[in-house]
């Protein structure tokens, strides 16, 4: 067992560094969301990962985008400020309750017409190819690849399922619509894979759908 000695100078000092950083970044992603707010045309790519975005879209995760920030914070911008949302394996990393009140922060801030759209990990798949006795993939060709290997073909479907813990729910396409039709969408229809939003290495295997407002 580890005995952290909390009078510890160093521990002290870390602890004091770590939230300095932390003011320090929510202060600067408070001056790009104030920035953002006066645009005429906002697109907000939630959960992105660490990249920048382009085309008039707006990254935003934790490390690495143009605004990293916290989304479990909310989005904190005006209602109906919003033209687009697009997120992608980002839904499933929520547990029901909070994936409910993400998708109602994502319809507040849209603008009437304005449109959201989602892909998710299709778990059909995954769990029909187990239960058919078969891999979903060749376990060499998958984007990310089971990282617990015990020579099952369960492993793939745990992979999905809960990612080292990082997924919460998972979603065939009936569920996925029903969720966000729980939200008050005009509208909430499958759609096809975009290849100019979506990441063509996980096509087959995700669920997409666009609800709009």
């Amino acid at each position: 067992m580890i005995i952290i000695d909390y009078m510890n100078p160093l521990y002290i000092f870390g602890r004091i560094k770590r939230y300095i950083r932390i003011a320090l970044l929510r202060r600067t992603a408070n001056v790009l969301w104030n920035r953002l707010s006066s645009n005429s045309i906002i697109k907000l790519e939630l959960g992105s990962g660490t990249k920048k975005g382009c085309g008039g879209w707006t990254t935003v995760d934790l490390y690495g985008a143009d605004i990293n920030y916290d989304l479990k914070r909310g989005i904190p911008l005006g209602q109906s400020s919003v033209d687009m949302i697009y997120t992608s394996h980002m839904l499933e990393h929520f547990n029901y309750n909070d994936l409910i009140i993400f998708i109602k922060e994502c319809y507040r801030v849209l603008k009437p017409n304005g449109k959201l759209l989602v892909c998710v990990p299709n778990s059909r798949c995954y769990i029909e190819a187990y239960v058919n006795g078969h891999h979903f993939r060749d376990p060499n060709d998958l984007y990310q690849p089971a990282r617990i290997d015990t020579g099952s073909l369960i492993d793939q479907v745990n992979y999905v399922a809960y990612m080292s813990d990082q997924h919460k729910y998972m979603f065939d396409e009936e569920n996925l619509v029903n969720t966000l039709k729980k939200v008050e969408f005009s509208s909430v229809l499958l759609r096809s894979f975009d290849g100019s939003i979506d990441i063509k290495d996980r096509e087959y295997g995700s669920i997409y759908a666009v609800a709009v407002k």
